[in-house]
């Protein structure tokens, strides 16, 4: 690099006829820190001009020391200037100042990083998608000054550079990377307040455009492929591992991932090192934005989950690029999926896109804000994930924490639960009720996810014909999807008649520890009792015949015609409101004829079983379904609650309802009502009535109570979080604790059992990381996604 430069040369007379504004030495972006550790850390900033680049620094406010370091020109003729402080002290405080001939900058501080022996609590922040927003200019210096430095000072007091560790940023920090003010105007100066005080890691998003810029102005950990600087590296943090990679189309190579092998087995192997967070800019799955998503990730994602299962070391993938926040994990590993956008980009609001409702995300919000991690060590090390919300353009927040999770490195898993029921023959298959024991934990952790799966054999559950797995809560659509759910049951419909089956389930905490499956309870199915479907032309395919038009239109539509979907089944879909012609507002109706059944019906026996698939165009126009109970003279007896959906994919909803004594008929009726847009994009499709005359079956929509606590919260053998496999084992001898004495849970009610538990020492597998990644047989870069 060019050292510096002297631009002054006051002896030649023309330079008297320049003006003063263009002679003055101007700070084109405030001191700023890079890549600390215990003992070293970098500091940066830019200047117009300037003959020197001096930090001088010391462990009061008299500074005392100074060390030069070299400058070089920037993209218009500035001067970058950076300096390495070495020999410093750990979890130490430093004062410093910035000097580049007459300009000296205010009086800063900087807190090192302690060594890992030292076993602190320290705080992350992880932020993305800070670039500027034209109708919302000032959003990133708001979540900087506003949200994380007040949040902050709140929390854990004014001494900024003693709580904060470091800023994670993944990715598109600017809107326009060719744009030389951008970068000092739109990412540098709103967060100069932060900068200058915490090191900032960021990484490539697509908008940094791999320009220049982003290695001038980064001075980043020196660590990854030689032949691909600061495209991926890694830092360490007390018992954190830090790593940052590029998920940008260019770099999706397999020497990236190689390096994420070498590094992940190196920290498994680290005693030091408890968790490993990792990020990068795009996301495998999004909920808000799918069109964002990349298959590259999922690569990384198989990487985490085997480390942590194999290592007993919980891990997270940061991301961004999609403008919202979600949070979700993997099913099988102790591995959390966070998007910690957007700190300032345009938001991507529920309805704007083509939006999925993915398993793995229990939380998704679109608004803006930031994620703060605390990350403790010692005998039983954690971390709490809490993201710090400043709301949208509609609804304004005031660091609202809006998502809460903790993880534990060593979490007792909860109780084996019990099946009780079903079990035995000639059962209806029309609705299946499995229930199980209550929840217990010896942590007095939460319940946070069942699963479930039937199978045609007890002794294997390799290719289940169900499963099942229920999150604690599902945010999805400023709606929690899993509200009323007590995990603890299961209705499930549609098996075969005269058929064997087998079931089991377990039970997950909210630190993402899994029970051992129950033991499997057998059953047998025996005829249906319910009739054949009583609707006439339930799936459109004889265009709307059958079907009344209430109010506004209802048209019977191929796939992709009029810019629609694809049916769920069959050659046509009912688009209710219509999409050729539209309406704010469509209604259709269909009556069936029941007086066959009124004794039945009058003696309270008869169940109407109703289902249908809905879908949208991107979840925001309202399909929706219910039913009206209707006398002899056709008057209303009653209506059921609308089955409605907000999802761009089918999504099958039904209900169980008692038909009203004195019904002769029932109207089964579609509505579409349009949210946004010109079209009304409300699909149904596969409508079914059926009726059970029986009395007898069971409601799969009916929760069947809380069961009781299992009576023995014993912990299993294997302890550690990260070891989800059956055949792993552990002690108590291993870790030095003594006996596990585990309280008797009883009747308690939860999250009040006074269970204890024992941790065993990590599991350390013969395989190590990299042997078990291979017997997993992961592939690799399998497709591209344009």
């Amino acid at each position: 690099m060019p050292g510096s430069q002297t631009t002054h040369r006051w002896s030649l007379l023309p330079l008297l006829l320049v003006s003063a504004s263009a002679m003055a030495q101007d700070m084109l972006v405030e001191p700023y820190l890079q890549s600390a550790t215990p003992q070293d850390i970098w500091v940066l900033w830019e200047t117009s001009t300037g003959e020197s680049t001096l930090v001088e620094w010391g462990t009061t406010q008299n500074l005392g020391t100074s060390t030069e370091g070299d400058s070089f020109e920037s993209g218009d003729g500035g001067l970058i200037h950076e300096v390495h402080l070495e020999g410093l002290d750990p979890a130490t405080r430093y004062y410093y100042q910035v000097v580049t001939g007459s300009l000296r900058s205010d009086v800063l501080q900087l807190t090192t990083p302690p060594e890992a022996s030292a076993e602190s609590a320290f705080q992350i922040v992880a932020m993305s998608d800070m670039q500027k927003d034209s109708s919302n200019p000032d959003k990133y210096r708001e979540i900087v000054e506003d949200g994380i430095i007040a949040y902050l000072n709140q929390e854990y007091g004014p001494d900024l550079d003693e709580h904060l560790a470091m800023v994670l940023l993944p990715g598109d920090l600017v809107d326009n990377g060719w744009m030389m003010d951008q970068w000092r105007d739109d990412f540098f100066a709103p967060g100069s307040a932060l900068m200058g005080y915490v090191p900032f890691y960021p990484v490539y998003g697509n908008h940094e455009a791999y320009t220049p810029y982003f290695t001038d102005y980064f001075h980043l950990p020196e660590n990854g492929s030689q032949d691909y600087p600061e495209h991926w590296w890694y830092t360490d943090y007390g018992n954190l591992r830090v790593l940052g990679l590029d998920s940008n189309t260019l770099y999706w190579l397999q020497s990236q991932l190689d390096w994420l092998d070498e590094t992940l087995d190196d920290a498994c192997s680290d005693d030091d090192i408890d968790f490993v967070f990792a990020q990068l800019h795009h996301p495998y799955h999004s909920e808000l934005w799918p069109p964002g998503e990349i298959d590259f990730t999922e690569e990384v994602i198989l990487r985490m989950e085997t480390f942590s299962t194999t290592c007993g070391k919980p891990s997270i993938h940061f991301f961004g690029h999609t403008h919202a926040y979600s949070r979700g994990q993997s099913m099988d590993h102790a591995h959390l999926w966070v998007n910690v956008a957007t700190a300032g980009g345009n938001i991507d609001y529920w309805g704007e896109y083509d939006q999925i409702d993915y398993d793995e995300f229990t939380v998704s919000q679109d608004d803006w804000g930031f994620v703060l991690v605390e990350v403790t060590a010692g005998a039983d090390p954690s971390f709490r994930l809490l993201r710090i919300s400043n709301g949208n353009e509609y609804l304004s927040r005031d660091n609202q924490v809006r998502d809460d999770i903790t993880i534990r490195r060593r979490n007792t898993p909860p109780a084996t639960p019990a099946p009780l029921s079903p079990s035995g023959i000639d059962l209806s298959p029309d609705c299946i009720a499995l229930s199980a024991t209550g929840f217990c934990d010896p942590d007095d952790d939460l319940h946070g996810a069942s699963q479930w799966q039937i199978s045609t054999s007890c002794d294997h559950f390799s290719d289940p014909v169900y499963e099942s797995w229920k999150q604690h809560e599902n945010w999805y659509f400023d709606q929690d999807t899993q509200a009323g759910d007590i995990l603890t049951n299961e209705g499930v419909d549609g098996l075969e008649e005269n058929t064997d089956y087998c079931w089991r389930v377990r039970y997950r905490d909210r630190s993402l520890a899994w029970s051992d499956w129950s033991e499997p309870m057998a059953f047998t199915t025996g005829e249906s009792g319910l009739t054949d479907n009583l609707l006439m032309n339930p799936g459109a395919e004889d265009g709307t015949d059958a079907w009344e038009i209430v109010e506004g239109y209802l048209e019977s539509l191929e796939d992709g015609e009029c810019g629609g979907t694809a049916p769920h089944t069959g050659q046509r879909y009912f688009a209710v409101g219509g999409i050729c012609e539209s309406a704010a507002y469509g209604e259709a109706m269909q009556i069936v004829h029941i007086s066959g059944y009124a004794t039945e019906i009058d003696a309270g026996q008869v169940l109407a079983w109703f289902e249908g698939y809905l879908a949208d165009w991107n979840g925001s126009d309202e399909p929706a379904l219910l039913l009206r109970f209707l006398d002899g003279q056709g008057d209303l007896l009653s209506e059921s609650e609308p089955l409605t959906a907000f999802s761009d994919q089918w999504t099958m909803l039904s209900q169980a309802l008692q038909v009203p004594p004195l019904t002769r008929s029932i109207a089964v009726v579609m509505q579409g009502t349009r949210n946004s847009g010109t079209d009304n994009d409300s699909y149904i499709d596969d409508i079914s009535l059926r009726l059970d005359t029986t009395g007898t079956s069971p409601d799969c929509e009916a929760q069947v109570g809380e069961a009781d606590p299992v009576e023995d919260c014993e912990p299993p053998e294997t302890t550690d979080t990260g070891s989800a496999s059956e055949s792993d084992s552990g002690s108590c001898s291993e870790s030095g604790c003594g006996t596990c004495d585990t309280a008797d849970c009883g009747d308690q009610p939860e999250g009040d059992q006074g269970c204890s538990g024992c941790s065993t020492a990590d599991p350390v597998s013969g395989w190590g990381y990299l042997g078990l990644l291979a017997l997993a047989g992961s592939s690799m870069l399998r497709r591209e996604r344009p």
